[in-house]
């Protein structure tokens, strides 16, 4: 069995239990073995927790994702508290963030207020990478100074910067990303539907979706002055535009449709340049995050096309390729994925709005099957449920087999250097952990 301070620094002489709870039923101790599932943070209960509590103790708002740094450390994106939280010395401590909504200036990172972080990441430097998701930032904390440093985008939701340097490119709700072998930065850049990379010599580029100079079909590129581009309709009839269309009567800027977000979703693709390929995430004002990334260990990009409910591989060649989930072959934004294919090949089964992949070393790909409830795996192209009952929100099963236990739409999922796999069981307010099986 492998003792639980391989992950966590607990207090010498302070007794291990892992103290799983429901709002319920009394705390129980939920013992380590192999192929359990137990709850290592949040009390399930939806709230700000004060620093300096039990990890189970502690209140969790919505947790999206979790990752063990190099430290062994458990770091928490703590969504709607607007709070990167780490697990250190048995208990938790706010790393990042006031807990108030704000702008994610540069600076001591106790004082900088997020806005909606999505993911923690580290870069092979050591750094922590943030996805200052609603702040369309990434952010690199140094955890010696406890310093923050904005890498890319200006805060301002928008598009731009290609084949320039990264620091002033633009971006739209940055929800994930990950380091390739030659250390180059992949950004899962939402809702501009794009992966895009930072390359060693500090440009970027999309790597996957639309190109640069792509303009939906029937829409022109405007540009206001002093405001970030939008996609606006041209006027079906010039002398008399709609509100919503790009041009008044007398040629000018319709500035009413600036307000209307228009972005380039779709799916379509598939065995041909990623770069053209089209993907569907979430863009709009009340967007959910989605379409998280990691990268394999031959340099493989995969990511969840959440709304096209695939998970999609993007190979160190530039092709693209549906890995998980299937649909129909056009796009169709009223599809809605289901629950399907368990035992049988993982392109031919049904996902619902997945939003995160975990890759492990052998390339077994763990998937947050979110709109299902559950995490499926992928192993040799064949697919299966992991944990949770797909189809089933809830809590429950702490202490037993993951496939009996209960989840409530996970966001996230990570692996740590033992096989242990960690759940962002977000809906449930709670960090969970499936012991790896006993090899």
């Amino acid at each position: 069995m492998r003792q639980i301070s391989r992950h966590f620094r607990w207090p010498l002489g302070a007794a291990i239990s892992l103290g799983c709870t429901t709002e319920e039923a009394p705390p129980f101790t939920c013992a380590e073995a192999p192929g359990t599932i137990c709850t290592v943070a949040g009390s399930g209960i939806a709230g700000l927790g004060h620093d300096g509590e039990l990890p189970t103790s502690v209140p969790l708002y919505l947790p999206q994702d979790v990752t063990v740094g190099d430290d062994g450390r458990l770091y928490i994106a703590d969504w709607n508290n607007h709070r990167i939280r780490v697990i250190d010395n048995g208990v938790v401590e706010t790393l990042v963030g006031t807990g108030y909504l704000g702008d994610a200036p540069d600076g001591p990172a106790l004082g900088a207020s997020l806005n909606h972080p999505t993911h923690v990441a580290f870069a092979p430097d050591g750094k922590l990478i943030v996805s200052a998701w609603h702040n369309s930032k990434v952010l690199e904390l140094d955890l010696q100074s406890n310093q923050l440093r904005t890498i890319c985008g200006n805060g301002l939701r928008s598009w731009g910067g290609d084949g320039g340097p990264a620091a002033k490119a633009l971006l739209d709700l940055p929800v994930a990303v990950d380091f390739d072998s030659k250390g180059r930065m992949v950004i899962s850049d939402q809702a501009n539907q794009r992966i895009r990379r930072i390359e060693s010599d500090g440009t970027i580029n999309t790597i996957a979706g639309p190109p640069s100079d792509y303009i939906p079909p029937g829409f022109e590129r405007v540009v206001p002055e002093g405001k970030p581009a939008k996609f606006c309709r041209v006027p079906d009839d010039p002398a008399a535009p709609t509100p919503e269309e790009s041009r008044l009567a007398n040629g000018d800027v319709n500035p009413a449709c600036l307000s209307v977000g228009v972005y380039p979703q779709g799916f379509g693709g598939d065995g041909g340049p990623a770069v053209g390929a089209f993907m569907s995430q979430s863009s709009g004002q009340q967007a959910p995050p989605s379409g998280r990334l990691e990268i394999g260990s031959d340099d493989t990009v995969y990511f969840t096309d959440t709304f096209n409910h695939r998970v999609r591989a993007v190979s160190p060649d530039g092709m693209i390729r549906t890995f998980a989930g299937s649909g129909p072959a056009d796009y169709d934004p009223n599809y809605a994925g289901g629950y399907a294919g368990d035992g049988g090949p993982a392109d031919q089964a049904l996902l619902k709005g997945p939003v995160d992949v975990a890759v492990a070393q052998d390339d077994t790909l763990y998937i947050a099957d979110t709109q299902n409830s559950c995490v499926r795996v992928v192993r040799g192209g064949t697919i299966d449920t992991y944990a949770g009952q797909c189809g089933k929100r809830s809590f429950g099963g702490d202490g037993g087999a993951p496939t009996a236990a209960l989840l409530n739409r996970p966001y996230g999922v990570a692996l740590d250097s033992a096989g242990n796999l960690y759940i962002a069981d977000t809906h449930n307010h709670r960090v969970r952990i499936v012991y790896a099986a006993a090899d």
